[in-house]
């Protein structure tokens, strides 16, 4: 399981610093082992990938994968497809995408078309497991920036993906 961290830390640590517009660039990381690229995040067998579906007719789409961590938490990482290079603000919304419910946990901005979250509590203070979110009543929103929260692109999570 740690191994697989290293692999997400490095891959965001390369994604960060060089960030551009080129969609290539996004999935090229350095493999410690050989040496060579690894074009996509590995593979855990526990981790929970959601597709996000393009809303508005924004054309963005792409993945939020739920990993759990060795305390129990969960790190939320979420990768956009055809979105713009702008902060797209992402957020877990109490109920499925069609009840349309309140925020119920703030995850960090979409910059540079990548996210990553570690997630211990809703944004009540309320503590959260990585075994809690998979149960959770919920959807995920990408938004179109920080001023207009057109939403762009979604997911329903936990209980509402079932």
């Amino acid at each position: 399981m740690k191994k697989y961290s290293l692999y997400l830390t490095l891959f965001l640590a390369v994604l960060l610093v060089a960030c551009s517009d080129d969609d290539a660039d996004l999935n090229v990381a350095i493999n410690p082992d050989n040496g060579g690229p690894i074009s996509e995040i590995p593979s855990d067998p526990e981790r929970v990938d959601y597709e996000l579906f393009s809303v508005n007719d924004s054309g963005v789409s792409g993945i939020a994968a739920f990993i759990p961590n060795d305390d129990g938490s969960a790190t939320v990482y979420i990768e956009l497809e055809n979105a713009t290079q702008d902060i797209h603000p992402a957020r877990i919304h109490f109920g499925s995408i069609e009840e349309s419910g309140s925020v119920a946990i703030s995850l960090n901005d979409c910059e540079c078309k990548i996210s990553e979250t570690v997630v211990t509590r809703l944004d009540n203070g309320a503590a959260i497991t990585f075994v809690q979110l998979m149960q959770f009543d919920g959807h995920l929103n990408i938004n179109m920036s920080s001023s207009d929260n057109t939403v762009v692109a979604n997911t329903n999570i936990g209980a509402n993906a079932f």
